[in-house]
């Protein structure tokens, strides 16, 4: 089993955010981790100072945002207050925000639902021209969709995929969800998975 790794806000607001968000910055390129959340709130704070410290650090990057269960608004919304300019960044193509819904069930994307998610992935990658492309994904959705085979399938598949150099991806699941919608066996083979490569917000 994956060795999940602990923050706590504590009594400080942000401090428990700001170790986590820094501790994703730091993840090398070409690397898959797994970041459990125990609410949306938690998860805002993460992802807007994940995304902002990338920018920072890879201003001449792809990141995309494939959220689940905050809109693509709420997305902007939550980004555009931590200080970073959406609108701007969109524009350019250094920012992409799409309902993860969306792209699973685009029906000009090839394969089944985790399928997709690869080829979107992939397609970005292609119009990067050589730029680092960093992926945030709200797995949830499978289990919304019942689909934990095809989620598995797909954990396979990014696992095999981690020697790409230009490339991070980043899926984060609620942990409620991430509860119920696999057996022991299931939660035991995507940790493994990622090895130490597992975050637990708390």
């Amino acid at each position: 089993m994956g060795m999940l790794t602990y923050f706590d806000s504590g009594t400080r607001e942000n401090h428990g955010y700001d170790e986590v968000s820094g501790r994703l910055v730091n993840v090398p390129i070409g690397h898959h981790y797994l970041v459990l959340y125990p609410d949306i709130q938690k998860l805002r704070k993460v992802y807007s100072l994940y995304v902002k410290g990338e920018m920072q650090n890879h201003p001449n990057s792809v990141i995309v945002v494939l959220p689940y269960y905050d809109s693509t608004d709420r997305v902007r919304e939550v980004l555009e207050s931590n200080g970073i300019n959406v609108k701007q960044s969109e524009r350019e193509g250094n920012l992409v925000i799409v309902d993860i819904e969306v792209v699973i069930k685009n029906p000009n994307l090839k394969g089944i639902d985790n399928e997709k998610l690869r080829e979107f992935s992939k397609m970005i990658e292609s119009k990067a021209q050589g730029k680092t492309v960093f992926v945030i994904a709200d797995m949830s959705i499978f289990h919304h969709l019942k689909k934990v085979s095809e989620l598995l399938d797909y954990e396979r598949t990014l696992h095999k995929d981690l020697k790409v150099e230009k490339w991070k991806e980043l899926c984060f699941y609620n942990e409620r969800d991430f509860d119920i919608m696999f057996t022991k066996e299931q939660s035991d083979e995507l940790l493994g998975y990622h090895n130490d490569r597992v975050i637990k917000v708390a």
